[in-house]
């Protein structure tokens, strides 16, 4: 085996360790600051340094030879698999960024308690945010004993809420 195949063999199984991870927890930041342009610092990136590695390897590999024509096809298309999977990434983030409406001022929202300390009267509550559930702080200088699990509304920012009625404290 070739090293340009064993080069395409572990790039390749490390895209695909980084994709499911990053879709079982998230985008992970394993990138550097190069202190460079934004756009060339995430090119040259861990992701980037990835996709261009499996282009050179995948043309190598493909014409099953290493000359200076296939070293240069593979560079060319290195390039154009970072460059083409950079706006890639980028429009895919924009696009799920345009579906979340970003909601800063919450009014009315129902919640459900999760913590609650008496001596601080603060805690966190439940409550579902641009269609997933988050928890948010809650205070409540007035409240004596809120249990887990209590349904109330609460209003306030992203950070921090308050109880909007009064009826469901204790």
């Amino acid at each position: 085996m070739a090293w340009y195949e064993i080069m395409l063999l572990l790039t390749g199984g490390l895209f695909v360790i980084s994709s499911i991870l990053s879709l079982l927890f998230g985008e992970l930041d394993m990138d550097f600051d190069s202190g460079t342009d934004a756009i060339l610092s995430d090119i040259i990136s861990f992701k980037g340094l990835l996709h261009f590695c499996i282009g050179f390897s995948l043309v190598l590999t493909l014409m099953r030879e290493v000359t200076v024509i296939s070293v240069a096809c593979g560079v060319i298309t290195g390039m154009i698999f970072s460059i083409v999977l950079f706006f890639l990434y980028k429009f895919i983030y924009e696009k799920a960024q345009q579906h979340l409406q970003y909601t800063e001022n919450i009014h009315e929202l129902d919640a459900e308690v999760y913590f609650w300390d008496k001596t601080s009267r603060t805690g966190e509550v439940f409550v579902s945010l641009e269609g997933r559930p988050v928890t948010i702080s809650i205070r409540c200088p007035e409240c004596v004993d809120l249990q887990k699990g209590q349904k109330l509304k609460v209003s306030g920012t992203r950070k921090l809420v308050y109880p909007s009625e009064t009826e469901n404290q204790h």
